[in-house]
């Protein structure tokens, strides 16, 4: 790979590189199996004949690239269709289980978790062997060490919740963490003897209580990050101006930290005037255990990878392109492991890098100012605009004053390494010697926290997409392809006059092809999709049918809300809900509609009975606005494809009419129950025990169910509207059961057998 830059042979491993790695992810997260890897060698078969029989210029790489999307998608696709050990997130409910396996993370000082790679779980009906793993977390450890096997008693197994935060299924999916317990009982079984796991986590632990010892919390932990990478528990106060500062990357081992690395070791061997072979031997040992410590992920060995490379051919006396390197290495990670493609971590690391390659140079050169500042906000920006699909997509905040902030931070960062990771070694051997070194860090720290909450309070400071579409994804992915290939096909034959037509040119192919790919994926995808928003202790399902319309089941108690909930669950661009149907005619379930009047249009309103006064004047702002109202009766009805019922009940606790509401069609069933109470359960079981079947049951607030209903029913899944810190009620073991607090909103999809938890 040397002297690739700028050079054909460098495009076009670039380009070959990036088309196995896109077919396998395509493959994996598209599920495409064998049949479409057959389309693909097809393809590939038809491509290599027309080249050969036009005698394309390209035309052995063509045949080459066709080659390699087969292989990457039947890669991706059989990887998807190998038979998968019963996994730990195949037994999530509310019931008592016993779970044994080997600790894979032990806790630090300070932090009350543990990750535990599970090998047997034991419960009322099951003894079994299951593979994953499993995050304990608030529970009362022994001391525990990497491999120590143990015994985990406890009450409920959950998946972890979809909130960002620390225990996202986002964050914990990067630890191959599939499901958590709290307040379980840890008993070790069986001790692990010396490990190189076990070293590093004393390692880890004598650092954590070096700095705790000289600095006071949120310092010490926020240094820790900053300079190592370590893990501990940060508040939502300190927390959340980072993450809407742009800033929360500086508190984990990202690629940038250890290219900052790489360039002290640099710096440090030119001002010794050390040879290329020297200064190699130096950093290798340096970079890795600085990777190892931190937990070696994806963003760090990339980086690692990608700056050892990179030394190798400075030592050879020849430049390494970074890009098609970058390529490379991307093919061949998800060669080996096709489930990274559905990693943030490794979505965001190789997007990030990209654009950074691609962006900003070309953006510092045209910035005023000193280059101090004007480097780090172009790379922040050229990172940003690269991973807005992932971040807006997994973490739903896109921070707009981040390239501000971090021009502002970036270079303080290599003094807070130097000093973070210097003191902390010092003070490990005694306190007093670090003591200088940690207290300077931590001023630094302060300040970068202080620039965190200053950027996080200005006005706009982060954007809430809430919902980016995967078309869109798609669109942005496919126009950029585009436009590189017809750069690419371009780039021999363009001089310096031809350049800014060539550049027009993949611009319109970009849009065009983006915009097409944008309107093909964007349709509707003939299934039924049920969203139990998060609006509190108050029942809100938004349904869309298979031909892609809207409908609401009650609105909850709050308008903001249901507001924030709508922008999460659905495009930018929804602005109507065809049909809002009511279970009851309490205000709580109503009022929320309050924030529907004027920011959507609404086709039309179903309600079981007479409303009370406040409830009524919220359907009387819709009715305004071109609503019409319908009174419902117990026949079933059809919209948009769909089949609706009312199955209607006198409440036993205000005698007023209260619906369940049944909607179904060929790919799955929800029953939406409102607020019924138990006893109102019993009757609905009585007079409907045939129209009670569901995959999916919206219980009411808080979870309370009658057996008899369950009985009738007999769905596969539960969810509970639930406000945050609300009492768990139990729940019939057999159920798979998620809770809107902690979980957020909750997404099914339908398919062959029925509605199923959407990932």
């Amino acid at each position: 790979m040397s002297r690739l830059a700028g050079s054909p042979a460098g495009w076009w491993l670039t380009l070959l590189s990036g088309a196995f790695a896109a077919a396998v992810g395509a493959g994996f997260t598209l599920r495409l199996g064998f049949l479409a890897a057959a389309a693909a060698a097809a393809f590939a078969l038809a491509s290599g004949l027309v080249a050969a029989a036009a005698r394309l210029r390209f035309r052995r790489p063509a045949v080459l690239l066709a080659v390699l999307l087969f292989l990457g998608i039947a890669r991706g696709g059989g990887a998807v269709l190998q038979p998968a050990p019963d996994r730990i997130d195949g037994h999530l409910g509310e019931r008592g289980v016993v779970v044994t396996g080997a600790v894979r993370d032990a806790p630090l000082l300070g932090a009350a978790d543990v990750i535990v790679d599970v090998e047997r779980l034991t419960d009322a009906d099951t003894d079994a062997a299951v593979s994953g793993a499993l995050l304990v977390t608030g529970a009362a450890m022994p001391a525990l060490s990497p491999g120590d096997r143990v015994e985990i008693d406890a009450s409920a197994i959950r998946a972890p919740g979809r909130r960002p935060g620390p225990r996202s299924e986002a964050a914990l999916e990067r630890e191959g963490v599939q499901a958590l317990v709290t307040g379980a009982r840890v008993t070790i079984l069986r001790r692990a003897g010396p490990s190189p796991p076990g070293v590093l986590a004393w390692v880890q632990r004598r650092l954590v209580t070096a700095v705790n010892a000289v600095l006071p919390e949120p310092t010490a932990g926020l240094l820790l990050g900053i300079a190592f990478g370590i893990r501990q528990p940060m508040s939502p106060a300190t927390r959340a101006p980072l993450q809407d500062s742009g800033l929360i990357h500086i508190v984990v081992v990202s690629g940038l930290k250890v290219v900052l690395v790489v360039g002290m070791i640099a710096a440090a061997a030119r001002a010794l005037q050390w040879s290329r072979r020297r200064t190699l031997l130096a950093a290798a040992p340096v970079v890795a255990a600085y990777v190892l410590v931190s937990g070696a992920g994806p963003a760090a060995v990339r980086s690692a990878l990608m700056a050892g490379a990179a030394f190798l051919g400075r030592i050879a006396a020849r430049r390494v392109d970074p890009l098609p390197l970058l390529a490379v290495l991307a093919a061949a990670m998800l060669g080996i492991a096709p489930a990274l493609a559905k990693d943030p971590g490794f979505q965001l690391s190789f997007m990030g890098t990209a654009g950074i390659l691609l962006l900003a140079e070309p953006l510092a050169r045209r910035l005023p100012g000193p280059r101090l500042l004007a480097e780090p906000f172009a790379v922040t920006v050229a990172a940003q605009l690269a991973t807005v699909p992932v971040m807006a997509g997994t973490f739903g905040v896109v921070s707009l004053v981040g390239p501000f902030a971090n021009a502002l931070v970036l270079p303080l960062l290599p003094v807070l390494i130097v000093l973070g990771t210097g003191g902390a070694a010092l003070s490990a051997l005694h306190p007093a010697l670090g003591w200088l070194p940690l207290q300077l860090a931590g001023a630094g720290t302060g300040v970068t926290l202080g620039i965190a909450g200053t950027m996080a309070a200005l006005p706009g400071a982060a954007l809430r997409l809430g919902s980016w579409p995967l078309s869109w994804s798609l669109a942005e992915l496919s126009g950029l392809c585009a436009g590189g290939f017809v750069v690419l096909l371009a780039r021999r034959n363009t001089t310096a006059g031809m350049r800014r037509r060539v550049m027009a040119a993949a611009a319109a192919a970009g849009v065009a092809v983006a915009s097409g790919t944008g309107v093909a994926t964007a349709a509707p995808d003939g299934v039924l999709h049920v969203t139990v928003l998060d609006v509190g202790a108050a029942p809100a399902v938004l349904v869309q049918s298979g031909s892609g319309a809207l409908a609401l089941i009650d609105g909850g108690a709050s308008a903001p809300l249901l507001l924030q909930a709508l922008g999460r669950a659905t495009p930018p661009w929804t602005r109507h809900i065809g049909l809002v149907v009511l279970t009851g005619g309490e205000q709580a379930a109503v009022a929320g509609l309050a924030a529907v009047a004027g920011q959507y249009s609404v086709g039309a309103v179903v309600e079981p009975t007479r409303l009370n006064p406040g409830a009524e004047a919220v359907i009387t702002m819709l009715e305004a606005e071109g609503a019409s109202v319908i009174q419902a009766g117990t026949r079933p009805w059809t919209w948009a494809g769909a089949s609706w019922q009312c199955l209607t009940v006198s409440a036993a606790r205000t005698g007023r009419a209260e619906c369940a509401v049944s909607v179904g069609d060929r790919t799955g069933r929800v029953l939406v129950l409102g607020d019924v109470g138990t006893a109102d359960e019993e009757e609905l079981a009585g007079l409907y025990p045939a129209q009670l079947r569901a995959d999916v049951l919206v219980a009411p607030p808080g979870g309370a169910l009658a057996p008899v209903l369950l009985g009738a029913a007999q769905p596969s899944s539960v969810a509970v509207p639930a406000a945050a810190h609300a009492p768990a009620l139990p729940l019939p073991a057999g159920y798979s059961t998620r809770r809107t607090a902690g979980d957020g909103d909750l997404a099914f999809a339908g398919g062959p057998t029925g509605l199923e938890e959407a990932t």
